[in-house]
């Protein structure tokens, strides 16, 4: 579809093969066995800490303005925003609101310096890299949605060593509608020949949490920032460690997700 990126062409490939592997194929039966056969995950605050890159980003523009300084904390209050929803937060306040054609002209200069600083400071968060091997392996077809742009999100992929383990992505500054609409998650899970019962959200933001509600998927959140926030968001699983996303989504009931609703 031409909205979706593919990333990993061999994947592409292996995906449509599924439907014409014979009942008695390895791989078929794993696939059948699985609670989810796709996994549809956000980037940014889900599988890499970003948050110091974009922290520094919006600073940088922040100054330029003579405005004040945020802290990462503060910056945190906007997770799974697109670019020019988190400048339109922070100019809110530190100051006045500009109008939205000056915040379209400042929101040039403000992908610019998340271009440049993206991957400064990000690091992948403990777990990841072995969950996405262990789900790939498995014969899980894995995808990216976010609502950051795409030149950036994609740079970040390669530098972090991911990018391997994803058929599929969707970044933010393309034709669909961001998140939480959920066009583009089901242009994704229909991409990976999947279907509403059998594919599964992972994100770590209430943003998350309603484009897979609005979907008609099962979604999964990750206490990324041990802040146990997202505890009260009414995910259908919570994840306090990464880790434990594989045992979920091959059929297991592992200790530690909480609620967890059939």
């Amino acid at each position: 579809m031409r909205n979706v990126l593919a990333i990993a062409p061999q994947w592409a490939t292996l995906t449509g093969a599924v439907g014409a592997l014979s009942a008695g194929s390895a791989l078929r039966r794993s696939t059948l066995a699985m609670r989810f056969s796709v996994v549809i995950f956000d980037l940014n605050g889900t599988l890499v800490d970003t948050l110091g890159d974009l922290a520094d980003a919006l600073n940088e523009q922040l100054w330029s303005m003579g405005r004040p300084t945020l802290t990462a904390d503060q910056v945190r209050q906007w997770p799974g925003e697109n670019l020019r929803a988190i400048l339109k937060g922070a100019l809110a306040v530190t100051g006045a609101v500009p109008t939205d054609l000056e915040i379209n002209q400042l929101l040039h200069e403000f992908r610019d310096r998340y271009q440049d600083r993206l991957g400064a400071r990000a690091a992948v968060y403990p777990g990841t890299i072995e969950t996405l091997g262990r789900l790939q392996s498995a014969g899980v077809h894995l995808a990216l949605l976010t609502n950051k742009p795409l030149v950036p999100s994609l740079r970040l992929l390669q530098q972090m060593e991911m990018s391997k383990y994803f058929a599929y992505m969707l970044a933010g500054d393309g034709d669909l509608p961001r998140k939480p609409d959920p066009t583009g998650l089901l242009e994704l899970m229909e991409s990976c020949g999947g279907d509403l019962d059998h594919t599964l959200m992972v994100g770590s933001s209430r943003i998350d949490l309603e484009t897979a509600r609005n979907a008609g998927v099962r979604v999964a959140l990750v206490n990324t920032d041990h802040s146990h926030g997202v505890h009260g968001m009414g995910a259908d699983y919570v994840l306090d460690e990464m880790e434990r996303l594989p045992h979920l989504v091959l059929g297991g009931r592992p200790s530690g997700i909480m609620p967890f609703m059939e």
